[in-house]
């Protein structure tokens, strides 16, 4: 077995570890970081570089970005955008709303135990609470790093219509995070857009639906989440449509000789 081979053996039972401890289910790719830097926003390149640092020219050179994900619960989606009398139930959304945090709080523990034991730089989980805090949505992408283009390039999943990660198995109920090494390791495959003809997400978001006649369908979002008033400044419509739409088909569980040329999922 080569250097590559018994780094990303180790990784994943830092992984399956890692979501043991918090009780979650995980999927976990490796992508290079030249193809994720390629591919980021000019703004979001300048971050990545300040993440990077002094080791910035040996991470484009040969380095790697560990791409994974924590899934939700069964069942958490279900209680995005409930009704009550005519009214949404923020009890119920507010349910999503504290999971999205506990997946945001377990990722960053996650990239920290990765890293430290990787070598690597951890990369922390987009947290909300910003919506309040700008006058456009413009303002946030400068400090931040896209997970989704890591997590794409990795395999992890596809960009899905509403701009989301849609996993093969998980559909969009899943948070990510990522981190940078030059620790040598097996790349995972990116997989093909799989949406086809499904309009789920964009039939149940005005803003998706309508994007095209909108000067920023984001920037509407961000004052739709600013207005909504849930614990955490979040919605998850588009992904509960998403997760139950009845054309996205679930793949099989990945044959043991393959894993290690594909993304790996954990269990409980």
């Amino acid at each position: 077995m080569g250097e590559a081979e018994s780094n990303t053996l180790r990784l994943r039972e830092l992984f399956q570890m890692a979501s043991s401890e918090v009780s979650l289910r995980g999927i976990l790719g490796v992508t290079r970081f030249r193809g994720v830097y390629d591919s980021l926003m000019d703004v979001q390149k300048e971050r990545m570089r300040e993440i990077a640092g002094s080791l910035f020219d040996e991470f484009l050179e040969s380095g790697n970005v560990i791409s994974f994900a924590f899934v939700y619960p069964e069942g958490v989606i279900d209680n995005i955008g409930l009704m009550r009398d005519g009214v949404f139930d923020k009890e119920a959304w507010n349910i999503y709303a504290g999971w999205y945090t506990y997946l945001n709080n377990s990722l960053d523990k996650a990239s920290s135990l990765i890293a430290e034991e990787i070598s690597g730089i951890a990369i922390s989980a987009t947290t909300t609470g910003l919506a309040s805090k700008l006058t456009h949505v413009s303002q946030y992408f400068p400090g931040v790093v896209s997970h989704r283009v890591h997590a794409e390039n990795s395999g992890i999943g596809w960009r899905g219509k509403n701009s989301l990660i849609v996993n093969p198995r998980y559909s969009c109920m899943i948070r990510l995070s990522g981190v940078i090494t030059d620790t040598p390791l097996v790349h995972t495959p990116s997989i093909k857009e799989g949406c086809g003809e499904c309009t789920s997400c964009e039939d149940a978001c005005t803003f998706l639906k309508h994007r095209g006649r909108l000067d920023d369908y984001r920037e509407q979002c961000r004052v739709y989440l600013d207005n909504l008033g849930l614990d955490d400044e979040v919605c998850g419509k588009c992904i509960k449509a998403c997760v139950h739409s009845p054309r996205l088909v679930s793949t099989p569980g990945i044959p043991e000789d393959q894993q290690l040329k594909s993304v790996y999922y954990t269990s409980l």
